[in-house]
């Protein structure tokens, strides 16, 4: 009788136990993309005196995933774009180049998905912050308030081991105010981004 009372606790000890595991499960996915042009407006923070452009050029970087339920998890995220400030002279004139920059962006959020199988559709929102570094002397890296929106579809091939295919959007917060004694500054804009992305998914 001992034995079986001791078999029976263990067992409700190790059930709770087994799921919890499976709901607060892992996902590391490195992953590369490609950012398509974005314009900033001339009045933004960034120290130019007119309009310029971000050109599209590729992306990579790292999420981290941490299971709460079977549809629901925390999602951390950090990437980086290494790309160039260009100005559109028109039809007639070639763009022009204004230097190298790098944009990263270092966020926290939520992620949903659906889907029992192997085939998990997803959708996610983040916040965080950007940091936006020109490679010019007279500029330093400046950073911003951003946040995320984004879907797409895992693709598992093992318990461990699946695919990640994405598209999301990137929305910078470019605006400044700043009253002083003397003078007074204000600048607006924002900085809008699409990016498409996949990855490795390693769960665990």
């Amino acid at each position: 009788m001992r034995r079986a009372l001791l078999a029976f606790v263990a067992a409700l000890l190790l059930i709770p136990a087994a799921a919890f595991a499976q709901l607060n499960q892992f996902e590391l996915t490195p992953f590369a993309g490609y950012r398509l042009d974005a314009d900033i407006d001339a009045s933004s923070d960034l120290g130019f005196n007119r309009d310029v452009q971000v050109d599209e050029s590729a992306s990579y970087g790292v999420l981290f995933d941490i299971g709460f339920t079977p549809n629901w998890a925390l999602e951390l995220m950090a990437n980086w774009q290494d790309t160039q400030f260009s100005v559109d002279e028109g039809l007639l004139s070639p763009t022009s180049t204004l230097g190298d920059v790098t944009i990263a962006y270092y966020q926290a959020g939520v992620l949903f998905q659906g889907g029992a199988g192997q085939v998990k559709p997803f959708f996610v929102i983040t916040g965080g912050m950007a940091s936006i570094e020109p490679d010019f002397p007279e500029l330093d890296a400046e950073y911003y308030f951003a946040g995320t929106l984004g879907g797409g579809v895992k693709i598992f091939f093992s318990p461990n081991i699946g695919f990640r295919f994405e598209g999301r959007g990137y929305w910078t917060n470019l605006n400044t105010d700043y009253h002083g004694h003397y003078d007074d500054y204000d600048s607006s804009g924002d900085l809008f981004q699409v990016e498409a992305s996949a990855g490795l998914i390693v769960s665990f």
